[in-house]
C-alpha cells in the first residue's frame, strides 16, 4: 500500500514538472472581464475579442499554435500586454491540480484606438519528461492585462495524445 502511495506521489510530481515545461513555452493566453482599483471600477482600455488554438488535440512533441485577438477600446495606442497564464490538469481521485502560472509580456503590438489585432503564440509540447508521458487533458487559463488593468480572461481545454 505504501509503495502504491509513493508511486502516486512520484507520478504527480513528474506530471507537475512536465506540465511546467509546457507552461514555460507559452507566450500568450486570451480572455475577457473588467477590473477594479481601490474600490472603483476602471474601464479597461482593451477587450479580448476572441482566442483559440489551431486544434484541440495535439500529439506529444507537437507545437501548439494559438492566438488572442485584442480590440483597443481606449484612446491611445496599445503596444504591450501582460498575460498571466495558468495550467491545470485533472488527476484521478485528487480533482484538478494547479501546475503553476507565469506572466508573459507581449511587446510591439501597435494597436491604434478602435482597431483590433491578433497576437500569435507557439508552445512546444514535450513528448515526455523523466520517462513519463505528457499525454493527458490540460486546462489553460489566463488573464490579459493592458497597462496593469485587466482586459479579459480565458479558459481553453486541450488534449495531448
Amino acid at each position: 500500500m505504501m509503495r502504491r502511495y509513493f508511486n502516486l506521489l512520484v507520478s504527480l510530481a513528474l506530471i507537475l514538472i512536465g506540465t511546467s515545461m509546457v507552461l514555460c513555452g507559452l507566450h500568450v493566453i486570451p480572455g475577457e472581464a473588467s477590473a477594479a482599483t481601490q474600490g472603483t471600477v476602471v474601464k479597461p482600455a482593451a477587450q479580448v475579442v476572441s482566442y483559440g488554438t489551431d486544434k484541440d488535440t495535439y500529439a506529444r512533441g507537437d507545437t501548439a499554435n494559438g492566438f488572442i485577438e485584442l480590440k483597443n477600446t481606449g484612446d491611445s495606442i496599445i503596444n504591450d500586454i501582460t498575460v498571466n497564464a495558468k495550467v491545470s490538469r485533472a488527476v484521478p481521485l485528487l480533482g484538478s491540480l494547479s501546475l503553476g502560472s507565469k506572466d508573459f509580456k507581449i511587446a510591439g503590438l501597435n494597436i491604434p484606438p478602435g482597431k483590433t489585432k491578433k497576437a500569435s503564440f507557439a508552445v512546444d509540447i514535450p513528448k515526455e519528461f523523466s520517462g513519463i508521458s505528457t499525454a493527458g487533458s490540460y486546462d489553460l487559463s489566463g488573464t490579459v492585462y493592458v497597462n496593469g488593468v485587466q482586459a479579459g480572461t480565458f479558459s481553453k481545454h486541450i488534449r495531448v495524445v
